[in-house]
């Protein structure tokens, strides 16, 4: 039953993706975030739902005037930089059928983040792609808040099966930097920032709102459920950000504390034990892998400081692999950088690095720019409040990803285009007296010419006077 009705869902939202195609842009980060497939049990497991998205996003791009140019913003021209160079190490990777494969799979990453500023611009289509990215994530932080509460949390949350988020450290991180934007998404609808113009949608905002604060409680439960430390370290630094942005953050603090200290409320001893392992970190396996994974980067990128391995070079075997480390260990090996930092260091040299840090520097100063002024150019408080999600967001990826080999997560790329096109309305939007100064103009001016219903009084007064 599941197969038929996402099939249908697919077939049925071709039309639209054709006649408007920047829908195909949402589509897209829903099959990518959320995964549907993998709840189905059929055919539809196996479809290829976003190539058939994906090339039916691009005939309508090629086909429909609704598009803009690229705006070729710092973020992008260093995307660009990115894959030019990226381009470069494949040509000179260690294992170039490995390499070229994985260039093809991240190159169609690259195709949606650069397409989606053509399609996407002004405030209601943004707010309807974050709203797209922040459902797709807030699926799993209420699934699995609710399975973390109903099993005690004796068991871990886990992504989509078969994807890309199956594992518990993929799913933690991306639950975790979803967060801000849930809690975004519950002022948008409870303080009604914006008028969606859906009547159904204003009279149940404050519901929704509520809802989605339920939601984000939720999610906290279920990023501390899938036990990846990475996540948890993450979300540890993360924590105080958000806190502060809230209203009622002494009365959390306060019942927080009662439920530790008074009602005796404690976490699972599951989710201690594996607290307690970044503490003795020399006598856990899994902590040791990483730190001689990281020393094998490092050793690999001073030997190739401008072009590194290249992709796919964990498939060149352990003994080629291991002839970089600087320790042996007792452990089943996991041929894996562990980190976005090394791993892309690895792959790409010191020189790949630098233009990774760039760019991720520059999105998050872009985002700081649009937190600071947009409310006082424009007076779109959502506009801002997003840019301060999108920064905490960043800030979660980047503390996660230092334990976790995430440099190509589609969800990173999907907010980089978000800053640029968030940039952009910045820019284009007039400011809150502009707009008013605007409107007075367009209520007191005169037509130029007599226009229905003005032709018919002009007539009916003239013979009126005839009279």
């Amino acid at each position: 039953m599941r197969d038929y009705l996402l099939f249908a869902i697919i077939i049925g939202i071709v039309p639209f993706i054709l006649k408007r195609p920047w829908i195909g842009i949402a589509a897209w980060f829903w099959i990518g975030l959320m995964v549907p497939q993998g709840h189905t049990w059929g055919f539809m497991r196996t479809f290829p739902l976003a190539m058939v998205i994906g090339l039916v996003t691009l005939a309508a791009l090629l086909m429909n005037r609704d598009r803009r140019p690229i705006p070729w913003s710092r973020e992008m021209i260093l995307l660009a930089v990115w894959v030019g160079y990226v381009t470069l190490t494949s040509v000179f990777a260690v294992n170039p059928a490995g390499a070229w494969d994985f260039w093809v799979k991240f190159m169609k990453i690259l195709l949606i983040t650069f397409i989606t500023p053509m399609l996407v611009y002004g405030e209601k289509r943004i707010i309807t792609i974050l709203l797209v990215i922040t459902a797709s994530l807030a699926f799993y932080g209420f699934k699995g808040g609710l399975f973390a509460i109903s099993t005690g949390g004796n068991h871990s949350v886990l992504g989509p099966p078969g994807s890309y988020l199956s594992g518990n450290t993929y799913i933690g991180l991306a639950m975790l930097m979803a967060l801000p934007l849930i809690l975004v998404s519950a002022r948008l609808f409870y303080r009604q920032w914006v008028d969606f113009g859906i009547p159904i949608v204003k009279r149940f905002s404050r519901p929704l709102g509520l809802g989605l604060y339920a939601v984000f409680w939720l999610t906290v439960i279920s990023v501390l459920a899938t036990y990846s430390r990475g996540a948890l370290l993450a979300l540890l630094v993360i924590t105080p950000f958000l806190l502060w942005r809230m209203k009622h953050k002494w009365l959390i603090a306060s019942l927080a504390i009662l439920a530790v200290g008074v009602i005796g409320i404690t976490a699972p001893e599951r989710l201690t034990e594996r607290w307690q392992t970044i503490e003795t970190y020399e006598e856990d396996t899994s902590a040791m892998q990483r730190i001689q994974s990281w020393g094998i980067s490092l050793n690999m990128a001073k030997e190739n400081p401008v072009t590194g391995m290249g992709f796919g070079y964990t498939n060149m075997g352990y003994d080629w692999w291991s002839s970089y480390a600087n320790f042996e260990g007792s452990w089943r090996h996991v041929l894996s950088p562990h980190s976005i930092y090394f791993g892309v260091m690895a792959q790409h040299g010191f020189g790949g690095l630098a233009i990774f840090l760039l760019l991720l520097a520059a999105t998050f100063l872009t985002l700081n720019k649009i937190r600071r002024t947009a409310i006082q150019h424009t007076g779109q408080i959502w506009l801002a409040e997003y840019a301060w999600a999108l920064q905490i967001s960043l800030i979660g990826y980047a503390a996660g990803g230092a334990f976790l080999d995430v440099a190509y997560f589609d969800l990173y790329y999907a907010f980089i285009a978000l800053v640029v096109i968030m940039w952009r309305e910045l820019q284009e939007a007039p400011s809150p007296g502009e707009a008013a100064t605007q409107n007075t103009k367009d209520n007191t001016a005169s037509p130029a010419s007599p226009r229905f219903p003005d032709f018919v009084a002009t007539r009916t007064t003239d013979q009126n006077e005839s009279k």
